[in-house]
């Protein structure tokens, strides 16, 4: 068997020219994870995304703070859910090792870094010059 030296972005430029008739775009489009528990049911896409939510009265006495963390979980083990569909698609659509490369790549891929802090506003420096205002005034310390 020959090694495949190309890179994912190569492969995921050759998945974007496969033709619409093979349905592989289509069909990973229509991929849904969902998950239900505690009053919640929701769905998400192939991306992860939030595309359907339901919640009831045992979902609202939880409190917003338990409610937002029960929909955050849940969206991960949708989300989840809807890779592993993908990988499904991708393996039946283009092959087992598109499939494994692509298991691999997403394996391989780190969180994204947090946002740096933002720089703290410097105090203002005051000279010993005089200085007034409407609600302050300041003279030569």
């Amino acid at each position: 068997m020959r090694e495949d030296d190309r890179t994912i972005d190569e492969l995921i430029e050759i998945a974007e020219t496969i033709t619409p008739h093979t349905g592989l775009s289509a069909g990973l489009d229509a991929i849904r994870g969902s998950a239900r528990e505690s009053g919640i049911a929701l769905e998400v896409d192939l991306q992860g995304m939030l595309v359907g939510l339901e919640i009831d009265d045992r979902a609202l006495a939880l409190g917003p703070d338990r409610l937002a963390a029960e929909i955050t979980r849940l969206t991960g083990e949708a989300g989840m859910e809807s890779l592993q569909q993908g990988v499904v698609a991708i393996q039946a659509g283009c092959g087992a090792e598109v499939a494994a490369a692509m298991v691999e790549y997403l394996n391989s891929v780190e969180e994204e870094p947090d946002e740096p802090e933002p720089a703290s506003r410097p105090e203002p420096a005051w000279e010993d010059a005089e200085v007034t205002g409407t609600t302050m005034e300041r003279r030569d310390w």
